[in-house]
């Protein structure tokens, strides 16, 4: 989201447009492509020098997920809360370096759930890793609705 002005004021207005909905007991959920891998953990070579000017983990694009989760939005991960620290679990490959065989990829899709969404309501998190047909593998969200 931080590779030019535009991405940066993109990123801004998404998030008041969020902080407008996702208040109180607001059952919101931000969910999709967010192109940046927020923890080491969500990518295979966090030791790399080059991972600190690599699009999706400069630690600027970090610091803009992080946004979402700190307050005052407070939103947190989906998948981290069903999960832990799970390794290995990425959504996108780069097709031009052929990383996918090798599982060389980085988690950058994302279930970003408002604190009106109980945990308790999260049943599982998904990627579906095995469906090919991208660079990002699907991903699943399942919910028990009577716990909303």
């Amino acid at each position: 989201p931080m590779r030019c002005p535009l991405h940066r004021l993109h990123s801004t207005r998404f998030r008041a447009a969020i902080a407008a909905q996702a208040t109180g007991e607001s059952r919101v959920c931000v969910c999709g492509d967010m192109n940046v891998a927020h923890e080491d953990v969500d990518f295979h070579n966090p030791a790399e020098r080059r991972t600190l000017t690599q699009a999706g983990t400069t630690p600027e694009e970090r610091a803009s997920l992080r946004c979402f989760l700190a307050p005052p939005l407070g939103m947190r991960d989906a998948f981290r809360q069903v999960h832990g620290r799970a390794a290995g679990q990425y959504t996108y490959w780069s097709q031009r370096a052929r990383a996918r065989p090798a599982n060389r990829g980085l988690r950058i899709d994302y279930f970003l759930l408002a604190s009106g969404v109980p945990p308790a309501a999260v049943v599982d998190v998904q990627h579906l890793q095995e469906m090919h047909g991208s660079d990002h593998c699907p991903i699943l969200l399942e919910l028990d609705l009577a716990r909303l």
